[in-house]
């Protein structure tokens, strides 16, 4: 009948299209040989802008690795750690390189080089603080900051939020605004209760600290982190919350509220009426930390861990606090913390020490199974090869091109020390926590050492085969 020719052309055509489809598909992507491509023909990788912590996507890191069952490797552990150990040939490392790869479910340690040794971790330390603040505090937590009307005395009031705009300060002064308003009063005197945190410079920073404008002095509040100039590492302000409580008077000003000029440095009353804005949550502003290695931001974290562990709001205590957490985590799942030692919570400390086999054992742990969703949520925020964060702009040489996408790490680098600490798939679909250092390179190699630690952690998801 002339309706089944019809169906069976339908049939027919469906068969044909499906598999020319799935061709297409295939030679864009390049998983087939063909004309079809997404890759430059240059061989050198596409140019990306950096990415900024609010405007990204956050795939989820499970659909990055491979969906079949994992299968038990006889020999994969012991070609991982020849393939890797062959790199203390290369000339820039010279011998100077230590790692650890554990399985994420079992906890064993599938390959390791010199792991025990504690090393300056450089910026991978803002994944232990990361960890810290989200096993002590609740990922949905904010931090607000407030106005205590009394009297004639209107008093701003930081809670840590270092990341305020002048647009959200505004919201701030519109509500004090129509609190003035409503209490008649005349004109007020504007005080500034900075005390949630003391000691904004850490000594152990030496050069690395806001001079070289590497980060902000840590306050209780602040204007875009005190970055005079918007950029991460351009200038600095000596007085964040100073410059802030000075824009707020400002804001109020336009309102047409009347504001002594001296503003005054005092703690809030214990009454008088209040008004609050809220940050981010915890949690983005670990996001936002991890993807672009945010110092002054891994800083606050670092006192809040202080605060909910009751220790001082220092430098001191921020940093005994989040060695302290990390310790009990390392009793908990048995792993060895010989040496551990930390001076600040975001890596500029040059005196900061710890084991490869620590962060490794760390990321691993985050990883696992049984992990809070908090904590193994944080894992997806890290930068991914090639593509984001400050790994944006590398693993785009062709030896290194199995790992763009793949793996996903924490970048660190500090006089003569680069890190890569962070999460990948083994070839046969383990998942594995993995920290990796090459240390005792000359400055002007700089560029060469972070392309060794590239092509080390490359080796992990590379199979011998």
């Amino acid at each position: 009948m002339k309706g089944d020719r019809i169906w069976r052309a339908v049939a027919i055509g469906l068969c044909a299209a499906l598999p020319v489809a799935f061709y297409v598909v295939g030679d864009i992507t390049d998983a087939f040989p063909g004309v079809l491509t997404v890759e430059s023909d240059s061989g050198q990788s596409t140019a990306r802008p950096r990415a900024v912590g609010e405007d990204y996507e956050r795939p989820s890191r499970r659909a990055l690795a491979p969906t079949e069952a994992a299968s038990e490797a006889p020999g994969l552990a012991a070609d991982l750690q020849t393939r890797m150990d062959a790199h203390a040939a290369d000339p820039v490392v010279a011998g100077h390189l230590a790692y650890s790869v554990i399985d994420a479910e079992s906890g064993d340690v599938l390959a390791s080089r010199d792991a025990a040794t504690a090393r300056t971790p450089a910026s991978t330390l803002k994944l232990l603080t990361a960890t810290a603040a989200l096993r002590t505090l609740d990922a949905d937590e904010t931090l607000p900051t407030t106005t205590v009307l009394d009297g004639g005395t209107l008093t701003l009031v930081g809670g840590g939020d270092m990341r305020l705009t002048e647009e959200s300060l505004g919201t701030l002064a519109d509500l004090a605004t129509a609190r003035i308003q409503k209490a008649g009063t005349g004109h007020v005197t504007l005080a500034l209760d900075d005390t949630l945190f003391s000691g904004g410079v850490n000594p152990s920073w030496g050069a690395n600290g806001p001079a070289g404008g590497w980060v902000a002095p840590t306050s209780a509040l602040a204007i875009d982190e005190g970055w005079l100039d918007g950029a991460e590492y351009g200038a600095k302000s000596t007085d964040p919350a100073m410059d802030a409580a000075t824009v707020f008077q400002r804001l109020l000003r336009e309102r047409g509220v009347q504001v002594d000029d001296a503003i005054v440095r005092q703690a809030a009353p214990e009454g008088g009426e209040r008004d609050a804005i809220q940050s981010a949550p915890l949690s983005d502003l670990v996001a936002h930390t991890l993807l672009i290695s945010d110092n002054t931001t891994a800083e606050v974290l670092g006192r809040l861990v202080a605060i909910a562990r009751g220790e001082p709001a220092t430098p001191e205590g921020a940093a005994a606090a989040v060695q302290a957490e990390i310790e009990d985590l390392a009793t908990e799942q048995g792993l060895t913390h010989d040496g551990f030692a930390l001076k600040d919570t975001c890596g500029l400390a040059v005196d900061d020490r710890v084991p490869p086999e620590l962060l490794a054992g760390v990321v691993a742990e985050l990883d696992a199974p049984d992990t809070s969703p908090s904590l193994r949520a944080m894992l997806t925020e890290v930068p991914i090869a090639g593509l984001t964060g400050t790994l944006a702009d590398r693993f785009g040489a062709p030896a290194v091109a199995d790992g763009r996408g793949l793996v996903r790490g924490k970048t660190g680098y500090l006089g003569g020390t680069s890190t890569l600490v962070g999460v990948v798939a083994l070839p046969d679909g383990r998942s594995v926590g993995f920290s990796i250092v090459v240390y005792g390179f000359e400055s002007a190699d700089s560029a060469k050492a972070k392309a060794a630690v590239d092509a080390i952690a490359t080796e992990i998801v590379t199979s011998s085969t």
